[in-house]
């Protein structure tokens, strides 16, 4: 089932099958409190681009989205003057993502911090456990893996339009990743303060594309170590995070030169 804009009539969400790339669903992610200022951007130019720093075009995502995908940064040439070397650039990229979290957002917050110190965790592993010789070595080292690992999307908001492609609302998430061309929306409330209606717009949602999967994850903890029962929960209901480390290309980072996207080993 194809990428359509996901539209409300008599208080249901039904399927519309415009298949335009205006009329193709986004998903806000970040602190947004206008997101209907977005969907007009996203129906008046033409050329947006799939991936930008506040919304992403369903319809034209890549398959997966990384952290060292191209578009959600919009890190500038100048900008790279700032870091001397790339474990800065890792940091810088670990605070960007968090700027899109809403400080009173702890579980949000928690959950960034577990997901980036596993995927930190498994890097170092990776490296030590000697990498394949059909790597580039000079981009195979332990910050540059990072970069290859999914992208977390918090506070992802799906948009929803009627028939004739005004927006009506969104369906609001936790977090998100896009792996294989699964878009996953994580909720981290365990069910708790969720409003019926927005209950019944996210399962709507879901049976409206075999490319939606929700799930519901128990709240991380707020912890120096890794914390384990969460990545384990987020690990057994995203199986697919756990090979990032498996693909022979690496994004070399979040800054990318023109015709520069991807590196291979």
């Amino acid at each position: 089932m194809g990428w359509r804009s996901l539209c409300i009539r008599d208080g249901y969400l039904i399927k519309d099958y415009f298949m335009s790339k205006s009329s193709s669903s986004i998903l806000i992610y970040g602190i947004c409190e206008t997101p209907s200022i977005l969907w007009d951007v996203h129906n008046k130019q033409a050329e947006t681009a799939s991936i930008n720093r506040q919304f992403i075009v369903l319809a034209d995502k890549p398959a997966t989205i990384k952290i060292g995908s191209s578009g959600w940064a919009e890190l500038k040439p100048e900008e790279l003057l700032q870091f001397e070397n790339n474990d800065e650039m890792v940091t810088f990229t670990k605070e960007l993502i968090f700027s899109k979290a809403n400080a009173f957002s702890k579980p949000i917050k928690n959950a960034l911090r577990a997901y980036f110190r596993w995927v930190e965790q498994k890097c170092i592993i990776f490296k030590q456990t000697g990498p394949s010789s059909k790597l580039d070595p000079i981009f195979s080292n332990v910050e540059q893996l990072f970069f290859n690992a999914p992208l977390p999307l918090p506070h992802p908001k799906i948009t929803l339009c009627d028939k004739k492609g005004n927006f009506t609302g969104v369906v609001n998430f936790d977090l998100s990743f896009i792996i294989d061309d699964m878009t996953y929306l994580l909720s981290l409330s365990e069910g708790q303060f969720i409003r019926k209606s927005e209950r019944e717009l996210r399962e709507q949602l879901i049976k409206s594309s075999d490319k939606f999967k929700f799930i519901s994850l128990t709240k991380p903890q707020e912890k120096n170590e890794l914390d384990n029962i969460f990545i384990n929960d987020l690990l057994s209901q995203i199986p697919a995070l756990n090979h990032f480390l498996e693909e022979n290309s690496r994004p070399h980072s979040i800054y990318h030169a023109s015709g520069l996207e991807v590196l291979n080993g």
